[in-house]
């Protein structure tokens, strides 16, 4: 079979060549022994073992925490029965079989093999053989969440995915270009959306630079403070200043005539809305650390998306007494 050229490659990239069923030519492991690396795990034995075009420098193990994202990401992106065939072609074992979830599935599968093998091989091979270009051609627009969710874990080891699928290391300059790629994809995604002016001053780079919870964050906070401004309260924050501008008998803030009770329970609902939203994200962070926080663009779009309905309700509001 053909071999794979090496013109171009640098011994920062890290990649797969699929092996087996489909149809994806070997190629041989690097004959000289590799420089080593800090950080990195040399092994040319290793990178043969996955089919590796590359690395004279195979990562290191993943962390559970780490492979069991790469999984729901990856998992998320393919069925069960093309995921089959992605195992297949990695060579990767299925010991949990198609009637598992998926992420499980995947997870299970990169875990034995690490296991055994005691390197990041297998992370390497499966997200190479996910994120090739042939692969997701048919689901580009899902592929670069999937590819920017898939930098966010990876970039705690040192590694992105590049255009092509292909692992290589990173740097913080990479990082910094990333976050603004991401910023300006979440921008326009939202604008498509017909997003609110005050969402979207929160598509930042600096608030996405490791994935997209401080952008939510800093938005729901702008939210509290228009309703701070809208309703005259300095002191409350949260719920309770939901309920202190939205609620009771006479509230501050009249998103509606409150003529009727379906104007009564509208403005009800809203109410209960943003204090959902407060109490599941304000709140909250303030007891926990940030570090067990992760945020997809999926979730900040969906979150962001109703911080918009909000504001938009708000635009049409008018003042007690007014």
């Amino acid at each position: 079979m053909p071999t794979a050229s090496r013109v171009g490659r640098t011994s920062a990239d890290v990649h797969a060549a699929s092996t087996g069923a489909a149809g994806v030519s070997h190629t041989a492991a690097a004959p000289a022994v590799p420089r080593s690396r800090p950080g990195l795990r040399v092994s040319a034995v290793g990178a043969h073992r996955y089919g590796l075009v590359m690395p004279r420098h195979v990562p290191p193990p993943f962390s559970q925490g780490s492979i069991e994202e790469i999984a729901k990401i990856v998992g998320d992106l393919y069925s069960g029965s093309e995921l089959t065939r992605i195992l297949v072609q990695v060579g990767l074992p299925d010991p949990l079989g198609s009637a598992m979830t998926k992420w499980k599935r995947l997870a299970a599968a990169i875990q034995e093999k690490q296991a055994s093998k005691q390197d990041g091989g297998a992370v390497v091979g499966l997200i190479h053989a996910a994120m090739a270009p042939d692969r997701t051609l048919s689901r580009r627009a899902e592929a670069a969440i999937a590819r920017d969710n898939l930098n966010q874990v990876l970039s705690i080891a040192g590694y992105r995915v590049k255009d092509d699928g292909r692992i290589a290391t990173t740097t913080r300059a990479a990082t910094d270009s990333e976050a603004a790629a991401r910023s300006e994809r979440l921008h326009k995604l939202l604008s498509d959306r017909g997003a609110h002016r005050d969402v979207l001053l929160y598509c930042r780079p600096e608030l996405v630079r490791t994935d997209f919870y401080e952008a939510v964050f800093e938005s729901i906070k702008g939210l509290g403070h228009r309703l701070r401004t809208m309703g005259g309260e300095t002191d409350e924050d949260g719920p309770k200043l939901v309920e202190a501008v939205l609620e009771g008998s006479d509230p501050k803030i009249l998103l509606n005539d409150r003529a009727n009770r379906s104007q009564r329970d509208e403005q009800r609902g809203v109410a209960l809305l943003m204090k959902g939203v407060f109490a599941a994200f304000r709140n909250l962070a303030a007891h926990e650390p940030k570090i067990v926080w992760t945020m997809t663009e999926r979730d900040a779009l969906d979150v962001l998306g109703t911080l918009s309905m909000v504001h938009r309700r708000l635009d049409a509001a008018r003042l007690s007494g007014r």
